[in-house]
């Protein structure tokens, strides 16, 4: 459940939204799970009094959080959402789609959903990379040595996880020679995973957190820095003109 909310608000800058994740987990409580199941799916008794992050509302929120609660409390919880939607041969963002939509579905009450609900459940129209939905995959289904990702859920292989694509990860991606696509959508984000897939077949992701690293501290700017290229040892392929 913390996962989930904490890559669901994983957009704009970490000090903008890393606040607005620890205000709602602390109004939440030690035992969130417990805590959202309790709502019992009413949006209305959800602690978010005064709480939003740029478009998302507190109404949005109050209403994410009794649908995490709800789908949480039926049998086999969020996994087992999950697990509904994969299918023999696709990989798994073909899964996340239907599992967003049913989230999405019960946070809206069968109306229409809001502009913010559907930017925290995202329904992969228009080639969106699902970033942040994949970014939550990656914590549950890969048990890496990092210390970052958990591995607690078993109903789908590493192998099948896609890379979460962001502007880092993406702009070196390229740089790279990872894939060839101008757009940073999810067919660009399949490509990179297939091509990390060539050098670990299992667990093709296992390199995301080291390319959105060296991105995010600076390491590579996307361009020519001879300061920083030099001692580079990515320079040899590294496609940046």
């Amino acid at each position: 459940m913390v996962a989930l909310v904490a890559a669901s608000l994983a957009f704009g800058r970490i000090a903008a939204f890393l606040p607005v994740v620890e205000a709602l987990l602390a109004r939440l409580g030690p035992s969130p799970a417990r805590d959202l199941a309790a709502l019992d799916g009413d949006a209305s008794r959800a602690p978010v009094r005064g709480l939003r992050y740029r478009w998302v509302t507190a109404a949005d929120l109050a209403a994410f959080l009794a649908a995490l609660g709800g789908a949480a409390g039926e049998p086999g919880g969020l996994e087992a959402g999950f697990a509904r939607g994969i299918r023999e041969g696709e990989d798994a963002a073909s899964a996340l789609v239907p599992f967003l939509a049913g989230l999405r579905a019960r946070a809206a009450g069968g109306g229409p959903s809001t502009p913010g609900l559907s930017f925290l459940l995202p329904s992969g129209e228009g080639g969106s990379a699902l970033k942040r939905p994949l970014l939550f995959l990656r914590w549950m289904v890969r048990r890496g040595t990092e210390g970052v990702d958990l591995g607690t859920w078993t109903c789908l292989p590493p192998s099948r996880l896609v890379i979460p694509l962001d502007t880092h990860v993406f702009r070196i991606s390229r740089a790279l020679g990872l894939t060839a696509r101008a757009t940073p959508n999810l067919a660009a984000a399949r490509e990179i995973t297939a091509s990390l897939a060539r050098l670990d077949p299992s667990d093709p992701v296992r390199y995301d957190f080291a390319l959105c690293h060296l991105g995010i501290s600076g390491r590579c700017r996307g361009r020519r820095d001879e300061g920083l290229c030099a001692p580079c040892a990515l320079r040899p392929i590294c496609r940046l003109p």
